[in-house]
């Protein structure tokens, strides 16, 4: 069954909801277009609670829920109750805090509102790229933008020692993994997913890449800042504890609900003394006004002058009983790569009895432009200029003819190793793709990688009988173990879909 989660009034998207099957611990969180999937066969419960900070949840029947059409489920914007909240402290005498005093406050908490002891979730991770601009349409024929190419899933079960250690060395912390798939259904490019090189191949601009160590799963953890608080995360968040509150500026929002708890939201953006000329950063964060936990972090690191970000990150918790675990992380970067030429030579072979040289390409030629954009050809053999008296374009080839006083070769024999002694320069030529000769392409695209917490168990140790994920190799080398409850969790694949250029 397919959802769409919708703003009541604005009619816009809401994405990253929070979605739990009522009277059980299970549940999805909704992506970025609000979209979501349930099993067909659901027989835990009979209801959903859809919930998001800003809203009023909704409870919904499971069979009222169409199986075959997007069900649409709005939500209504919760009121902004800033004036009341503040009259309410003022009535009480409260001392109002400012919003920077409310993140101290909250970074000073995150020992009591995180769980300090083991505990486990079991999530749906994903990871995979999407074009940022029209760079990669040649790979759709011109035609169309792919918006998700090398689209991995898993399913994975995490094991925490808790907030007091380090997640990536401690050995009670590892992950288990139930499954592992690549999704055929959507565009598999290998050329994306060559490792950053950030030299020649791939590489993130005016980026430095951290030596964190780890696979993709276990570098999507680490960027968790409330998780890692007093390690480094991502560039200028730092250490969350000692560095967040001084690299930035604050300012109160508004109030927003979560069901019936009050919410602080407040944006914060950089000092320029922390970003320097070169960056800056803006972002929210959201804190419980009660018990000053931080419900969310969502942070964007941007160019300067530039619109679109270099990264940016989003990271959810929620209350599990007496304290916050963790809800989903979305981390997108953005990253180029340059790709070998989708129009190339294929083959050159040399007729002596003709005197002709035929050069064959991979693709077929767009003949009317090339007939009349060719330019002469620079053609040496053995380092010296060959004259060309003619030249002849057909589907997937070109016939040079040579001047009767230049021979390439006598016998069939030499003319099987042309390519060590001749140069070719050929310039004016495209295939009907519109591709121009040996261009080499440079793409531009976001790398994702994405967990959303299904299920949370409270002081749960590691359980002994599975194979734990090396957190250095990656996920698709790792071992997937059994695991009797799987059916309870599911693959929470995006719609597919293909946007027109």
């Amino acid at each position: 069954m397919i959802c769409k989660i919708i703003n009541q009034d604005s009619k816009t998207p809401v994405y990253y909801a929070t979605i739990k099957l009522v009277g059980t611990n299970l549940g999805v969180v909704a992506d970025d277009k609000g979209q979501f999937r349930l099993p067909g066969d659901l027989e835990m419960s009979s209801k959903i609670k859809v919930s998001s900070i800003g809203y009023v949840s909704r409870e919904i029947s499971i069979s009222e829920l169409n199986k075959k059409n997007t069900n649409i489920i709005y939500l209504a914007p919760s009121v902004d109750q800033l004036e009341i909240v503040t009259l309410k402290s003022r009535k009480k005498r409260k001392k109002l805090l400012s919003a920077k005093q409310i993140v101290k406050k909250a970074i000073a908490n995150i020992d009591n509102n995180y769980p300090q002891t083991p505990f486990s979730y079991i999530a749906y991770y994903r990871d995979y790229q999407q074009p940022v601009d029209s760079s990669y349409v040649s790979r759709s024929n011109g035609q169309y933008i792919s918006e998700y190419i090398n689209l991995n899933e898993s399913i994975v079960q995490v094991y925490d020692a808790g907030f007091a250690t380090d997640n990536m060395t401690h050995q009670r912390s590892q992950t288990v993994l139930y499954s592992y798939v690549e999704n055929k259904d959507f565009e598999r490019d290998n050329s994306l997913s060559i490792p950053y090189d950030n030299h020649s191949k791939k590489y993130l601009e005016n980026t430095i890449i951290p030596a964190f160590g780890g696979n993709e799963f276990n570098i999507l953890l680490l960027t968790d800042a409330l998780r890692n608080h007093d390690k480094p995360s991502f560039s200028f968040v730092e250490n969350l504890r000692e560095d967040f509150v001084a690299n930035h500026r604050f300012e109160l929002d508004q109030i927003r609900f979560l069901d019936t708890i009050p919410i602080y939201e407040i944006d914060f953006s950089t000092n320029a003394y922390a970003s320097g000329p070169q960056h800056y950063a803006t972002g929210k964060i959201f804190i419980n006004t009660e018990n000053f936990a931080i419900h969310k972090l969502s942070y964007t690191v941007f160019e300067s002058f530039k619109d679109a970000p270099l990264y940016a990150i989003t990271i959810a918790y929620r209350s599990v009983g007496e304290k916050m675990y963790l809800n989903y992380i979305t981390f997108n970067n953005r990253f180029e790569v340059f790709k070998d030429p989708e129009f190339k030579i294929e083959n050159v072979v040399y007729s002596p009895q003709e005197n002709i040289l035929d050069v064959f390409f991979n693709n077929e030629l767009n003949i009317n432009f090339t007939t009349s954009h060719l330019k002469r050809p620079k053609l040496k053999h053995n380092g010296k200029d060959v004259g060309i008296t003619n030249l002849l374009v057909l589907d997937r080839q070109i016939q040079i003819k040579l001047d009767d006083t230049s021979r390439l070769g006598t016998t069939d024999e030499e003319s099987k190793y042309l390519s060590r002694s001749i140069g070719l320069m050929l310039k004016g030529v495209k295939d009907i793709r519109g591709n121009v000769l040996h261009n080499i392409h440079k793409l531009l695209l976001n790398q994702y990688r994405e967990i959303f917490v299904q299920e949370v168990f409270p002081d749960m140790d590691i359980q002994e009988g599975y194979e734990v994920m090396d957190k250095y190799t990656p996920l698709s080398g790792a071992k997937i173990n059994d695991f009797k409850d799987k059916s309870k969790y599911w693959i929470n694949t995006p719609l597919k879909k293909n946007k027109k250029h």
